[in-house]
C-alpha cells in the first residue's frame, strides 16, 4: 500500500484524504508549492519537513505521472510520506476552490514560467496572487526562486509596492554556494551546472497584515 495520495484532476469534490490533509485542526504548519514539476523539491522538502504538511500542485500530465512515479519509488523503499499531498489540478482553480484563508505558512514558487510573451501571467502580477495572499497566514512567507533577474527584480517591486510585503530576502547564488545534492529542483541544478546565476526572493506577510493590497 502507498504510504501517500493524490487528489484528482480538477476535483470538484476532495479526496477523503485530501480533506482530511487540509483540516486545520491537525496543528502541522500548512505550505504551498505551485508548479511542482516532477517533484524534486515537493519530495525532498516533504522529507526533510515531517513535521511540515505540503501541497504540490501541477498542471502538467507528464510532469506530474512523473512525479508520482518518483515519489512511488521511494515509497517502495520504505519511505512515508504522508505529509505530502500531491494534486495534478490547476492551481489557480484548485487553491481557490479547496484551501482556507490564513491557512498557508508558506508559497514556493520555483523556477518558474517567465512569460515573456505575456508579462501580466507572471505569477507577482497575477490577479490570483492577491487570492493567494488570502491564503497565507499572517507572517507567513513566499518564496520564489529563478535564473533569471529581470524577474526577480520585477518581483520584488510588485512584492513591496503592489502587495506591501517585506522583502525579508533578495539574493543570488551560483554553483559554488550550494552543496551537491542540495539544489531545489532539476531546473535549478541545471542552470547552476551552466555557471548561470539563480536568484532567490522572500517575502512576507506582516503579522497583522491580513489580506494584502490589490491590483
Amino acid at each position: 500500500m502507498r504510504n501517500f495520495r493524490t487528489d484528482a484532476t480538477f476535483a470538484s469534490e476532495l479526496t477523503p484524504f485530501a480533506a482530511e490533509f487540509l483540516d486545520q485542526r491537525n496543528d502541522a504548519p500548512l505550505d504551498l508549492e505551485v508548479g511542482c514539476g516532477v517533484g524534486w523539491h515537493p519530495i525532498r522538502y516533504a522529507r526533510d519537513h515531517a513535521d511540515r504538511k505540503l501541497i504540490a500542485i501541477e498542471k502538467t500530465t507528464e510532469k506530474f505521472e512523473k512525479f508520482s512515479g518518483r515519489l512511488s519509488r521511494h515509497c517502495e523503499k520504505g519511505e512515508n510520506f504522508r505529509s505530502l499531498l500531491p494534486v495534478h489540478a490547476d492551481a489557480v482553480s484548485w487553491v481557490t476552490r479547496h484551501v482556507g484563508d490564513q491557512t498557508l505558512s508558506r508559497v514556493f514558487i520555483l523556477y518558474p514560467n517567465p512569460s515573456k510573451k505575456n508579462p501580466a501571467g507572471r505569477w507577482l502580477r497575477m490577479p490570483f496572487f492577491g487570492e493567494l495572499l488570502k491564503k497565507l497566514k499572517p507572517g507567513g512567507e513566499v518564496i520564489l526562486r529563478t535564473n533569471i533577474e529581470s524577474y526577480v527584480s520585477e518581483a520584488a517591486r510588485y512584492a513591496r509596492n503592489v502587495w506591501k510585503l517585506e522583502l525579508t530576502c533578495l539574493r543570488s547564488f551560483k554553483s559554488t554556494d550550494v552543496s551537491a545534492g542540495e539544489e531545489w529542483s532539476h531546473f535549478e541544478r541545471k542552470y547552476l551546472e551552466r555557471g548561470e546565476t539563480c536568484y532567490e526572493l522572500v517575502a512576507k506577510m506582516a503579522p497583522s497584515q491580513g489580506h494584502a493590497g490589490a491590483l
